[in-house]
């Protein structure tokens, strides 16, 4: 807070009628400012002022919430507040929870209590769980973890957190998921399985690059000679800027498969849409869930991302909850006629198609007879209605 109005009614420098004006948004502030002080002074000892607070606060539209709570630098009693108290309304939680300022106790109190799209979110912040374990150890005791969710926290560990001193045990006690020696082989005991060591391919099908003109299959040298990384990288601007000719993305194909699982996140959030497209496709989820994370991911990345069906349901889960990618016709269309897209998205998509798209979808084949049967539906209710109205007039 840098506002010395706020700060002087928070220490109590003002008179009782200036705190209670403030308490009423009385008082010339803005509304984040506003919000700080009524959720800091919700439990103060005039009871006017307790009153008037949690009334202005009651007051406040999920709108104004969701607009007010992801960039404001906002005091971390606010944001513990809207994730503990006002957390049942999944906007706002969701808002409060793309802020940077969410307390670590907070997170931690959240990640072991919460559940479904919660946990989806908070394993969405890889950088928050790198750089806060102690997250990552209470979703780790969250009773209600699914089995993808299992899964992204396993490749997380296995890549990240193999030397911590808690982590590695949580998901073996839990899961059965036991990480190999770091830098070997490792297995995966599953209890299901009746204790059989089960490779990592049993979780994540390795998933093969796909080959540009100009790539042949064979491996490449680099991948032998055990080259660096650092010796190994492409100018910035070949990366990030230019498009890349048939011998540069050859270039970086090859680069690709000698790199750190870390360096390859890095360039997924940095490098340019040829190297997204080679790293969506990485056998490694995390680095995958990278490139979806990129800033300079575009819409038509995203529509072509929609289309592939060689992704993991995780993928497709999030790209389904990204409002502003879902806005887009193009990528919705292309989810519902995707049929490794999981039935449960596509069934909440139908209803946006055009009648000619849902004719489509009713006769495609390749899609669950379950979506064609419900797309049915949709289109003889539509087309019901129109044949009622043409015949009232």
């Amino acid at each position: 807070m840098t506002n010395p109005l706020v700060e002087r009614i928070l220490t109590g420098e003002t008179q009782a009628q200036v705190k209670r004006a403030a308490a009423k948004g009385a008082l010339p502030l803005s509304p984040e400012e506003f919000i700080e002080l009524w959720v800091l002074l919700r439990n103060d000892e005039d009871p006017e002022v307790r009153i008037a607070c949690k009334e202005s606060l009651a007051a406040l539209k999920e709108e104004e919430w969701d607009a007010l709570l992801p960039g404001y630098e906002f005091h971390p009693e606010v944001l513990d507040f809207a994730i503990r108290v006002l957390g049942k309304n999944a906007q706002i939680r969701r808002a409060a929870l793309k802020n940077r300022g969410v307390p670590v106790e907070t997170l931690e109190w959240l990640g072991e209590t919460g559940g479904g799209d919660v946990l989806d979110l908070m394993l969405d912040n890889q950088v928050r769980l790198l750089q806060e374990p102690s997250i990552l150890e209470a979703i780790l005791r969250n009773r209600t973890l699914s089995t993808s969710q299992v899964r992204r926290i396993y490749d997380l560990v296995e890549q990240f957190f193999r030397t911590h001193p808690q982590i590695p045990g949580l998901l073996e006690r839990r899961f059965g998921l036991k990480l190999g020696a770091a830098g070997g082989a490792f297995t995966m005991s599953m209890p299901e399985a009746g204790g059989v060591p089960v490779g990592p391919e049993a979780i994540h099908p390795p998933i093969q690059p796909p080959v540009a003109p100009g790539i042949g299959a064979e491996e490449p040298a680099g991948a032998q000679a055990g080259l660096d990384y650092e010796a190994l990288e492409l100018p910035p601007e070949a990366l990030v800027e230019e498009e890349l000719s048939a011998d540069q993305y050859k270039s970086l194909y090859q680069q690709i498969l000698t790199m750190s699982i870390p360096a390859k996140i890095e360039l997924a959030l940095k490098g340019n849409k040829e190297a997204r497209g080679l790293l969506i496709r990485d056998s490694n989820k995390v680095v995958q869930e990278a490139v979806l994370d990129s800033p300079k991911l575009s819409e038509l990345e995203i529509e072509s991302f929609a289309r592939q069906r060689n992704l993991s349901e995780d993928l497709f889960r999030k790209m389904a909850r990204n409002k502003e990618w879902t806005k887009r016709y193009s990528v919705v269309k292309s989810l519902v006629a995707n049929p490794k897209v999981p039935i449960g998205l596509v069934l909440q998509f139908l209803p946006r198609l055009t009648d000619l798209d849902l004719k489509l979808t009713i006769k495609d084949r390749n899609i669950s007879e379950a979506i064609r049967r419900e797309a049915r539906k949709l289109w003889d209710a539509r087309n019901s209605r129109k044949v009622a109205t043409y015949k009232k007039k």
